[in-house]
């Protein structure tokens, strides 16, 4: 038998119930695995649980959930060396789906059992740890303005269908981006940076990003008209648009983004704005079990 491991999952309050976790649970548990589980009831709590489960010692701390549970329980696992597993029952699991995890509860598990964590890069904005992409603007409005039950009934096409209402108003933003040898200021529609290449479902908004460099890519759409824009969407959501017009591509270790105003931002998931943004790529500092880097599906067994 394999080494017996001591498990905690973070699980999201709202997918505690499915028999489908309840299976994965009780097998694990059988072959002598010690499995304790934390449900969450409220915001902050997989983060205060992944912080007890590092501190107790456990093998892997698991978080049970979508993107957002996922970036609390990775924030909980700040300044610890324990690995991070994951078992992706949200709506979109962007990060889940770039590096292999299955959506099915059983086979999420085998990975964790299974595959040796990997080390890999997060990203900060204003200090809180993240590990996908943040986005402001559109991207973000479209995030926080999407109906939790269209979310459940949809999955990620709720979001798209959000996404094209923000798109009519056009609603442009103004900010200053600073970064070692880059700076622009002007009204932007949609800006990204990303730790890793897709958010939203699955739009590669970061295409060229990685795990393991140690940087931050930064995505700006500058403000145009209505239908250049939906023509950038498009490309977008493919990974093709950098080196378009009006948009803007760079890979830098840290960005200050300032406006006039309050910023909408997305990160991994959870909403939040500020007139002062400041990202820093956090180079190897989580480690996590997982079947592949992203970028690497076409060489994954």
């Amino acid at each position: 038998m394999s080494q017996l491991r001591h498990l905690v999952l973070i699980v999201h309050g709202a997918r505690a119930d499915r028999p489908d976790l309840r299976h994965m649970v009780e097998w694990v548990r059988e072959k002598g695995h010690r499995v304790d589980v934390r449900v969450t009831f409220e915001g902050g709590d997989a983060t205060a649980f992944a912080r007890a489960g590092a501190a107790e010692g456990a093998d892997a701390v698991v978080a049970v959930g979508g993107d957002g549970t996922l970036n609390e329980v990775v924030n909980g696992l700040d300044g610890f060396e324990t690995p991070l597993g994951i078992i992706p029952l949200g709506t979109a699991n962007d990060f889940a789906r770039q590096v292999g995890i299955p959506a099915d509860a059983d086979h999420a598990m085998d990975v964790i059992l299974r595959r040796k964590p990997t080390r890999v890069d997060t990203a900060a904005m204003n200090g809180r740890r993240f590990l996908n992409v943040s986005t402001g603007g559109v991207g973000a409005e479209a995030t926080a303005e999407t109906p939790a039950d269209a979310k459940a009934q949809l999955g990620p096409l709720a979001y798209a269908i959000t996404a094209l209402r923000k798109l009519a108003e056009n609603s442009a933003s103004h900010a200053r981006f600073t970064a070692p040898g880059f700076e622009w200021e002007g009204d932007f529609l949609i800006f990204a940076v990303g730790s890793t290449r897709a958010t939203g479902g699955g739009s590669l908004v970061t295409p060229h990003a990685s795990t393991q460099d140690g940087l931050v890519d930064l995505m700006i759409v500058e403000a145009m008209t209505r239908r250049d824009f939906a023509r950038t969407a498009l490309r977008v959501k493919q990974g093709e648009h950098v080196g378009l017009d009006g948009v803007h591509y760079h890979q830098l270790p840290l960005v200050t983004i300032e406006g006039p105003e309050a910023i909408s931002v997305n990160v991994d998931g959870e909403i939040s704005n500020a007139k002062h943004l400041e990202y820093r790529a956090r180079r190897g500092d989580l480690w996590v079990h997982l079947e592949y880097l992203p970028g690497e599906e076409a060489t994954a067994p």
